[in-house]
């Protein structure tokens, strides 16, 4: 079961989410939530109750609707240390994102680093170091994902994994994610896998 807030403010996004894939012409490019789908959403709730991942980190929060799919899992988790920390710089959904968190009983588990990627990624290196997150989450700039994928191996733990979005749809990305998935799956520490719902996640175990 997902937690009621939560699932109430996940209902409310996706009338926008739906709305927003049937209207998208009407839709300006700067207000367009570009989220995951409920699917993929369902999927990264039930993976991450399984690995029992309690630390977080997101690259592309867009409204914080796959945020909230995580949050739901850390607090099925643990109720004491969990930690969600997710990057965005655009205005206009980092203060949506605030306020579906707020909605959501979240705040206080989600911490959004307002920023460009790559800068507070470094950031959170020096922060906090090798090994720390059980998941990361990349949702961002596409032609930037090898680049987002190398600073992010080495922070999260032996066992844990890195999730990318779009490996499949949209076809304009389709190059890209070529290049990207040639780059994750000639690594020997890691071993990959493409799930085929919707968009298409590559799901990456790093194994030492």
């Amino acid at each position: 079961m997902i937690n009621e807030k939560i699932q109430n403010v996940l209902s409310r996004l996706e009338k926008d989410i739906n709305y927003e894939n049937s209207h998208r012409t009407e839709v300006p490019s700067e207000k367009r939530l570009n989220c995951i789908s409920k699917n993929i959403g369902m999927f990264y709730n039930i993976m991450l109750k399984s690995i029992n991942a309690k630390k977080i980190l997101e690259i592309g929060m867009s409204v914080g609707y796959s945020g909230l799919w995580f949050a739901d899992a850390v607090m099925s988790n643990t109720q004491s240390d969990g930690q969600i920390i997710t990057i965005d710089r655009e205005r206009f959904k980092i203060d949506n994102a605030k306020k579906n968190f707020e909605e959501a009983g979240v705040s206080s588990l989600i911490k959004i680093r307002d920023g460009e990627a790559r800068k507070v990624l470094h950031d959170i290196k020096e922060e906090f170091g090798k090994n720390y997150f059980d998941f990361i989450f990349i949702d961002a700039d596409k032609e930037s994902y090898i680049e987002y994928f190398d600073l992010c191996l080495p922070l999260v733990r032996k066992g844990g994994i890195i999730g990318a979005d779009n490996i499949l749809l949209p076809e304009r990305f389709n190059e890209m994610m070529v290049d990207y998935l040639s780059h994750v799956r000639s690594n020997p520490n890691v071993q990959s896998v493409t799930i085929p719902i919707d968009n298409g996640e590559e799901i990456t175990i790093k194994l030492s």
